[in-house]
């Protein structure tokens, strides 16, 4: 293992209990926690402070640079707690564009940060008119980018904004085999999925129905402006698919280190005695456990259509 505290390896110079890396793949920042028997007392004075550098490497898997956000001691032990977000990332910004492409904005947003940003199966759409009120940045993007059926993560300094979809439909060159020894629990609600969203916001109402489910209609109302009806209609499409991706999911426990395994990717899935679930699924969040050399999945299956 490599542990890089502003730029520089201290593992051999430190005494690591526990060393916990979480990825997400949607809708939240990478987190780390680490752990040291601080005997020496060696963290006191190294003084390190909120807004610190560090990352850790262990075979294929890396943290990137992440921002420490907490240093506590405990009883002889020092915590340290770090996010793949920039420091700043709560504070609120007002705003509004008129004829504005979705990637401008993103890459508007990333700017704030200094964080550079990369795109990934992204269809650049044109907004007439676009506010941010008062919101913190990466909120008010998360929110623009469900409606474009997107998502993004943050990871060593770089904003990746990509299409669920084309993640999704371009499949998997990989295979998860889990085994009858393995701890797995898995969910399937499918039958709750909607099969219409009924969008609204005052002027237009947006519409999409999937077929070959149940009849459920999903309405909302949201205080964002569609121009068309087109616009719209797709908002309804990327709002159900928001909402119904979330239907099927399920967690592995391994009790060795996959350090190659990355959330946002997807993977086929082969269960032994479960072949229902056979299927390809998306990684949204691999929790690793450096010290232990352990990993759990969590993970969803693919939607098809849209």
């Amino acid at each position: 293992m490599q542990i890089f505290f502003e730029g520089t390896d201290i593992y051999q110079k430190v005494s690591v209990n526990t060393c916990i890396y979480d990825s997400y793949g949607e809708q939240q920042a990478d987190t780390l926690r680490i752990v040291f028997n601080d005997g020496n007392d060696r963290w006191d004075s190294w003084k390190p402070v909120k807004g610190n550098k560090i990352s850790v490497v262990l075979g294929a898997c890396s943290t990137g640079e992440m921002n420490i956000t907490s240093v506590r001691p405990e009883n002889g032990k020092m915590c340290i707690r770090a996010s793949s977000v920039p420091q700043d990332h709560n504070d609120k910004s007002s705003k509004s564009w008129q004829n504005v492409h979705f990637k401008q904005l993103c890459e508007e947003i990333a700017g704030r940060h200094s964080i550079s940003c990369k795109f990934y199966g992204v269809t650049d759409q044109v907004y007439e008119y676009v506010n941010q009120q008062n919101k913190e940045d990466f909120v008010f993007l998360s929110e623009r980018c469900i409606l474009e059926g997107c998502t993004f993560i943050v990871y060593d300094k770089k904003m990746i904004v990509y299409s669920e979809q084309s993640i999704e439909s371009a499949g998997a060159d990989v295979t998860l085999r889990v085994r009858n020894g393995n701890h797995f629990e898995y969910k399937d609600e499918s039958n709750d999925v909607y099969s219409t969203c009924i969008l609204k916001n005052g002027k237009l109402s947006g519409r999409y129905t999937t077929i070959g489910t149940p009849e459920k209609i999903l309405t909302k109302v949201i205080n964002i402006n569609m121009s068309s009806q087109s616009e719209a209609d797709r908002y309804a499409k990327n709002m159900l698919r928001y909402e119904n991706k979330k239907m099927s999911s399920g967690v592995i426990d391994y009790d060795k280190f996959l350090g190659a395994y990355a959330a946002g990717s997807v993977v086929n899935l082969e269960t032994a005695g479960v072949s229902s679930w056979n299927v390809p699924v998306f990684l949204t969040h691999v929790r690793q456990d450096m010290v232990r050399a352990k990993t759990k999945l969590f993970f969803r299956k693919t939607l098809e259509g849209y």
